[in-house]
């Protein structure tokens, strides 16, 4: 039989090892967590998906709710630290919290800072058009006969241009969110990119809404779509894998939309 050279031993015994320790470290963040008796999570404001309660200051919503969820899986209580979008990733990175838990953009840009869960939901625009418009395909957006309406500054006037430049695009001064819906019902206007929270929003608070108006794509065609998810460090590989088990499982059953749907509605009946 033939046996190792010292040398291939050596390193085959090292990489054991370098494994072994890489194992260990990998569930350090879970056993983390239960020993401490907390789960901590990172948060900034993003209705429906996490925001402050009017009355009780409270942070609430989708996303609470599913964080709730992983902490009793856990065992451990859930505490929630506040943050802000602009210092979300850092505290991540500083050890503030242990997970993102927010309607986070996972964009190649910020994986270079920390590992994205599966997605849990998807951020996109529908277009909506008058009811009785002759448009109904995205393929006649591309025209100088169409314009766009977009609050000056915003993705909702931006995009358009990247997607269709052979259309216009009325740039509105404004600080109205809704001023490109408004000009669409007017007439001013032929098409509007919207989101989905806000189409549905917007639907509930006024019934005729949705009566006067009209979606070129559904949510299974949104125009460009970005995933949303948790995150946590690179280091954390064992919370990772457990995050996007129950992601997966979530996504499965068809849970989160409902549920997502649900705190929308309960935003507009305020």
């Amino acid at each position: 039989m033939r046996t190792l050279p010292r040398w291939a031993a050596t390193a085959t015994l090292a990489a054991g090892l370098a494994l072994a320790s890489g194992a260990a470290l990998a569930q350090s963040l879970i056993q983390e967590i239960r020993d401490r008796g907390t789960l901590r999570i990172g948060v900034a404001e993003g209705p429906p998906y996490q925001y402050p309660d009017a009355m009780t200051g409270d942070y609430v919503g989708l996303n609470i709710d599913m964080a709730r969820e992983v902490a009793a899986i856990m065992g451990v209580e859930l505490e929630i630290v506040p943050a802000t979008w602009a210092t979300l990733v850092t505290g991540l990175e500083v050890d503030q919290y242990d997970v993102i838990f927010a309607n986070l953009f996972a964009t190649p840009e910020r994986a270079l800072s920390v590992a994205f869960t599966d997605p849990y939901d998807t951020y996109g625009f529908h277009v909506l058009v008058q009811a009785d418009s002759p448009l109904q395909t995205l393929d006649g957006l591309d025209s100088p006969d169409v314009s766009f309406a977009g609050v000056a500054g915003t993705v909702e006037a931006q995009y358009p241009k990247e997607l269709f430049p052979n259309a216009t695009v009325n740039e509105l001064v404004t600080d109205q969110a809704n001023a490109g819906v408004s000009s669409v019902l007017a007439g001013q206007s032929t098409a509007v990119l919207i989101d989905p929270g806000l189409y549905r929003i917007l639907s509930t608070q006024n019934p005729d809404f949705a009566a006067q108006t009209r979606l070129l794509n559904g949510e299974d065609a949104l125009l460009k779509p970005v995933s949303l998810s948790y995150a946590v460090r690179y280091a954390d590989a064992d919370m990772l894998g457990f995050l996007n088990v129950y992601i997966r499982d979530k996504v499965a059953n068809g849970a989160i939309v409902p549920a997502r749907d649900a705190w929308f509605d309960r935003i507009a009946a305020q």
